[in-house]
């Protein structure tokens, strides 16, 4: 069995959770989103299979994180927290390798110990935000509580969707879990409880079908893979590498890796294929998301229970600092840059992508359901203005009058600049502007970086706030 090194077990993880994400964007890799969109997506998923084949091939790992990065700034603005999560880290991956290369000490043990500090403190942005971002009258409340919206789908084939304690134990078990996993990311000595207790957690959420959850999932499972002890993740290694690896190398070669994945998908399409003939009439993308809740079921279900086996093994750790690299402030650049961004909501900046995905927060107008402030303290203007769309030539924006919900006016000017040749009849403070178009419009264009940094939800006027995403 080939020696262990800390890469060779995060490597292939990462380039799963990079597959898991790329799949749940079937536009961009058919063309729609234009021809260097394309490019990118598919070097994504070229790169990803290199890093599953290839796991001690630094450069692939590398080649990766830079793909992944180039994709992510060519579709900024971003509402997605799991895509922004992702280049978070491939970020650090970048950075570490760059200044460990200019200091002439790029290995692959030293780019390992110089990840998990980030891995460490990205998760821990993400747990923490879980749970402030919910500390909400909305988020609390049984009938409308995104918590809720998860729990309904598993609770469902039981009977038990509607029973009040049911729902209240959904909603405190969040808090619940995500705040053990922020305890045990720096208590290395209970460390396999959080594990265990988060990846039960985000194993779940992706088979509730309620969103594309398995590149999230996925994506924690490999950030865990960093962070757990090293003799748990060598563990793991050993056993993949005794029971699955090097078996299907003997029988296949290298590519053999890839054919119980292959295996999987056929299976698990053939079953959704099966299920949509009986059930005609669903959209493609449901059954695409159906195959992949399915695959995931499988691939989730084996790395869970491999890495809680591993993490218990060593339960309570008692292992020593030997081999942890010197602190390095570089490697805090990036988690605190990104910890302060997901402030974004209440200082009037974005309200995507700052890890408040369903979390029923708002604090778009000048107000805010959160328990903590009475009102949001911005420092920016960009929420203060909610419009409410009357008509428009645009569908998607006909659509969002007629469902009542309204949006940040910048978000409309923005559309409008985007689309000169649209109009859009919206009331701003109880005044009616008809049809305004770019032409029409007073205020300068925004900025570049406004323009990529800045995106906005959908504002719903209703309170309670029901869960959206």
């Amino acid at each position: 069995m080939p020696t262990f090194d800390g890469l060779t077990a995060v490597a292939p993880c990462w380039g799963v959770a990079a597959l898991f994400s790329i799949v749940g964007d079937p536009w961009g890799l058919t063309g729609r989103e234009g021809a260097l969109y394309m490019l990118l997506a598919w070097s994504v998923v070229a790169t990803s299979v290199m890093t599953i084949l290839f796991p001690r091939k630094t450069y692939a790992f590398v080649a990766l994180a830079a793909c992944t990065v180039l994709l992510y700034a060519l579709r900024l603005p971003v509402a997605s927290n799991n895509k922004t999560i992702t280049t978070m880290f491939d970020l650090c991956i970048l950075l570490s390798g760059t200044v460990l290369a200019a200091q002439g000490k790029l290995t692959r043990e030293r780019l390992y110990e110089s990840l998990r500090t980030p891995a460490r403190l990205i998760l821990a942005t993400m747990y923490f935000y879980g749970i402030f971002h919910k500390i909400n009258t909305d988020f609390l409340d049984p009938t409308v509580s995104c918590a809720v919206g998860l729990y309904k789908p598993l609770a469902e084939p039981f009977g038990l969707e509607d029973n009040l304690v049911g729902r209240y134990l959904a909603i405190w078990s969040t808090f619940v879990i995500e705040g053990i996993a922020i305890v045990a990311l720096f208590w290395k000595r209970w460390f396999a409880i959080g594990l265990t207790s988060a990846l039960v957690f985000h194993y779940i959420i992706p088979i509730s079908a309620y969103s594309w959850y398995m590149d999230f999932s996925s994506l924690v499972f490999a950030l865990y893979m960093l962070t757990m002890p090293r003799e748990a993740s060598a563990k793991i290694y050993e056993i993949t590498c005794r029971h699955v690896v090097e078996p299907l190398r003997s029988l296949f070669g290298r590519i053999g890796i890839l054919a119980p994945i292959a295996a999987l998908l056929a299976i698990a399409t053939l079953v959704v294929l099966l299920l949509a003939l009986a059930n005609p009439g669903r959209p493609a993308l449901m059954l695409l998301h159906s195959i992949f809740i399915l695959t995931w079921a499988v691939v989730g279900g084996v790395a869970m229970t491999a890495m809680i086996y591993a993490a218990m093994l060593y339960l309570p750790y008692r292992g020593g600092t030997a081999g942890r690299s010197p602190y390095a402030a570089w490697n805090w650049i990036v988690p605190v840059l990104y910890f302060v961004s997901c402030l974004s909501p209440y200082l009037g900046l974005k309200t995507e992508s700052s890890i408040n995905m369903f979390s029923n927060l708002h604090t778009e107008g000048g107000t805010t359901n959160h328990l903590l402030f009475s009102r949001p303290p911005y420092l920016f203007d960009y929420q203060r203005d909610v419009v409410q769309v009357v008509a428009s030539s645009s569908p998607s924006l006909t659509r969002t009058a007629n469902e009542g919900r309204m949006n940040v006016l910048f978000s409309i000017e923005e559309f409008l600049r985007r689309h000169p040749d649209q109009w859009v009849t919206y009331i701003h403070d109880g005044q009616l502007i008809e049809q305004a178009t770019a032409a029409s419009l007073t205020l300068e264009s925004a900025t570049w970086l406004e323009r990529k940094l800045l995106i906005f939800k959908q504002v719903d006027p209703n309170r309670p706030k029901v869960c959206t995403h």
